[in-house]
């Protein structure tokens, strides 16, 4: 019996040949979901089902590709050139923990060789840090959050450098994140790990008690500025449907306690929800990154894919 390998990228996405580039899209985004490793699918099918599209989302290659199979779009197709051979490092089994995310090297997907370059320059993909903090215009800056936003995100983007990124080889760092035109679908951070994506933005928190309701931030009981990290969030699952992506605000303390301020949420507010978004300070932000990147399937993998579209979104 015929593997996913053996298939035509067509037949591991469900197209037939002459499929429009919206029917490729779409059909990678069902593949995406049902195959992920966070859903109960496989390293081995979402590798498969990520190096299908990644041929025939590009016209170019995807002629290339169709070339190589040879016959007509509604012929009987040829079986496609097996992906190449993943290492035992990157090989499917159990979820790593924490430990393991935090000694392994980083090990890079697809992988590559002289015969078939990165889809990335290798000078991105091994760099950990990509971009800089949004400095906001002057008028933007006089606005309630424009210069809090920007304080935040250099507070944020240091910390996660300095405290974050140095045990952690596979994680990859993208700042000041735009999109698309609408000003609230940016995010400050966002951190790519394995299959799993976190999105942050930040704020200065001037002194008081903090409540997050999973919609809006109080301060003293009363709103503390507009939170754009929902619509965000959102955006970023619709537009990287293979990853699972989960976001936080993070409140800097004006003393730089890394633990201040302290956060309260009722009790009914789920916080495992879909796309949800979390509320901590530095020190909280940090132990929940560790356990949400640190914890998915094969965190010391750099998905070459995601993070070269991630790093088109911060040129913007």
């Amino acid at each position: 019996m015929a593997t996913p390998s053996d298939r035509t990228y067509y037949a591991v996405l469900g197209l037939s040949r002459d499929a429009t580039a919206k029917q490729v899209k779409d059909a990678y985004r069902r593949a995406a979901r049902s195959t992920h490793p966070d859903a109960g699918g496989s390293a081995e099918q979402f590798h498969d089902v990520a190096v299908a599209y990644e041929t025939l989302a590009d016209p170019e290659r995807r002629r290339r590709y169709d070339q190589g199979l040879g016959g007509s779009a509604t012929g009987r197709d040829k079986p496609a050139p097996r992906p190449p051979s993943r290492t035992s490092a990157t090989a499917p089994g159990a979820p790593a923990g924490d430990d393991e995310a935090f000694q392994r090297p980083a090990v890079y997907e697809p992988p590559f060789s002289p015969q078939q370059p990165p889809v990335i320059p290798l000078t991105l993909a091994g760099s950990q840090v990509h971009g800089t903090a949004r400095q906001p215009g002057f008028l933007a800056r006089l606005g309630s959050n424009g210069g809090s936003r920007y304080d935040g995100e250099r507070r944020t983007s240091a910390l996660l450098e300095h405290h974050f990124l140095q045990g952690f080889p596979a994680a990859r760092l993208v700042n000041g994140l735009r999109f698309g035109d609408d000003a609230g679908t940016e995010a400050g951070h966002a951190v790519l790990a394995g299959y799993r994506l976190a999105v942050i933005d930040s704020l200065l928190a001037p002194p008081g008690n903090y409540r997050w309701d999973g919609a809006a931030l109080r301060r003293n009981g009363k709103i503390a500025g507009e939170v754009r990290i929902i619509e965000s969030v959102r955006r970023v699952q619709d537009l990287f449907p293979e990853c699972n992506v989960q976001a936080w605000l993070v409140l800097h303390g004006a003393e730089g306690n890394p633990f201040e301020p302290i956060v309260d949420y009722p009790p009914s507010l789920d916080k495992s929800a879909l796309t949800a978004v979390h509320v901590a300070n530095p020190g909280t932000l940090l132990r929940e990154l560790r356990k949400f990147l640190g914890g998915g399937p094969q965190p010391y993998v750099v998905q070459l894919p995601v993070l070269g579209r991630l790093l088109k979104y911060a040129e913007r």
